[in-house]
């Protein structure tokens, strides 16, 4: 009888263990959340784990020391190029994106001869969003997005609809230079326009969208593109320091509200980083803070380092945890791989790109090290090594072992007949022989 009873329990163990093992399986076969943020016009040097000691970046500094950050992330000088480069992996002479004003090629809209990141995450089964700023060619993307909330310049508003805020001191100024996209926003979502005041904030608009977004119940993971709105200019009161002024904007823009568009948007990815917490996904979800450029009236649009030099801060719980600051060197062309990699899917064989997944960096596995990192606006090309700079005006420098353009300790050699100095000249030629500038 004894027999038997134990017969029947370890049947019954052995039952229960064939139903749950399936479940456990799907549980831990479950891709992880993807959160990217872009800041906009904001330097590696205005993050407080970069020396900054100005500004108030607690939640990215924290990031940064629980998991890692990088010492030189280059993006190129300028918005719309450094959008295509990290969505698609791709530098400029593959997308045509060379310039904002794109005077050197004609306009190749994303992503009919490029892909998007989203749409390799989005055909993997991820749940995709995006909020903030597009600035690439096209409708209110679909490319690969699932829901988006995005600032709307007049050619992306809906037909017939009029907004009557603006980014400018001058009222009649209706374009989509000017288009609002602080106080009384220019806001479309999910192709509706949604009516906003003088007292509605639109990094807050979206922010609270893609807050929604990560809360929605699903057995699906998710992908969050974040290219926001700060700190681009015009620099007025965030809601911190707006000192009751409401919406109202006038002769408010000015350059010392910056430090509080830096402090507002380290606020703001806290806030999501919170939802994360409190949705109970925040263990589950790799978080990449960049930005897209040199500081505006700074280093944006400038064809050196201090143009390209952008922060870069990962933190993956239980996977990127207490790793320092990396020397090895990253540019935008390696966001698009190294996302296809946290997801562990595969990229397709026939995409051309020019980026390398960090991801094995990062996971202590063998990586194989970028020898050089490079950028480009319009004509210009800018390369570095560990050691040396090539900017694009083409002088070039001896960096010694410094990573902070703005330090004055790079050593300017372009005259040099020294032989250590030409042999890096031929090897930074010979890297550019294959990336041709725009005729």
């Amino acid at each position: 009888m004894r027999i038997i009873k134990l017969v029947y329990k370890i049947c019954i163990m052995v039952f229960a263990l064939m139903v749950f093992l399936p479940v456990v399986g799907q549980e831990t076969m479950r891709k992880p959340n993807i959160l990217l943020v872009l800041i906009d016009d904001c330097s590696a040097d205005e993050i407080g784990v970069y020396g900054n000691t100005e500004h108030k970046t607690p939640v990215m500094d924290q990031l940064a020391s629980k998991g890692t950050s990088f010492a030189t992330c280059w993006s190129a000088p300028i918005c719309s190029p450094s959008r295509a480069l990290i969505m698609t992996g791709r530098y400029g002479f593959r997308t045509g994106w060379y310039h904002n004003r794109r005077e050197f090629k004609k306009r190749i809209p994303l992503p009919d001869e490029n892909m998007i990141f989203a749409q390799l995450l989005q055909e993997a089964g991820y749940r995709t969003a995006i909020a903030g700023k597009w600035q690439l060619p096209g409708k209110p993307p679909t490319y690969g997005f699932d829901e988006y909330s995005l600032w709307a310049y007049k050619k992306m508003l809906p037909k017939g609809v009029v907004h009557e805020g603006y980014d400018g001191l001058n009222p009649n100024a209706y374009n989509y230079k000017y288009m609002a996209r602080y106080w009384y926003p220019s806001i479309v979502q999910n192709g509706e326009y949604m009516p906003t005041t003088n007292q509605d904030y639109g990094p807050d608009i979206h922010s609270s969208f893609l807050i929604d977004f990560i809360k929605k119940k699903s057995d699906k993971s998710f992908f969050v593109y974040y290219p926001m709105i700060l700190t681009h200019d015009p620099f007025y009161p965030t809601p911190e320091n707006v000192n009751g002024d409401g919406g109202k904007q006038g002769p408010t823009n000015k350059k010392k509200n910056f430090k509080f568009y830096v402090k507002y948007a380290d606020k703001i990815i806290g806030n999501i980083v919170d939802a994360l917490k409190t949705s109970g996904q925040f263990e589950d979800t790799a978080i990449i803070v960049t930005a897209d450029n040199g500081t505006a009236r700074r280093g944006k649009g400038k064809s050196k380092e201090i143009g390209v030099r952008e922060p870069l801060i990962v933190y993956w719980p239980g996977v990127v945890e207490h790793q320092g600051m990396k020397q090895e060197l990253v540019d935008f062309s390696d966001i698009f791989p190294t996302l296809i990699d946290i997801a562990g899917i595969d990229m397709p064989k026939d995409y051309i790109h020019d980026g390398r997944s960090f991801l094995p960096l990062l996971r202590d596995n063998n990586y194989n090290e970028r020898e050089f990192i490079f950028s480009y606006l319009g004509k210009d090309r800018l390369v570095r090594d560990k050691r040396w700079l090539l900017e694009g005006d083409g002088r070039f420098f001896d960096c010694g072992d410094y990573r902070n353009p703005w330090s004055n300790k790079y050593i300017e050699v372009t005259d040099s007949q020294d032989i250590e100095v030409l042999e890096a000249k031929k090897r930074f030629y010979k890297f550019l022989e294959d990336k041709p500038a725009p005729k």
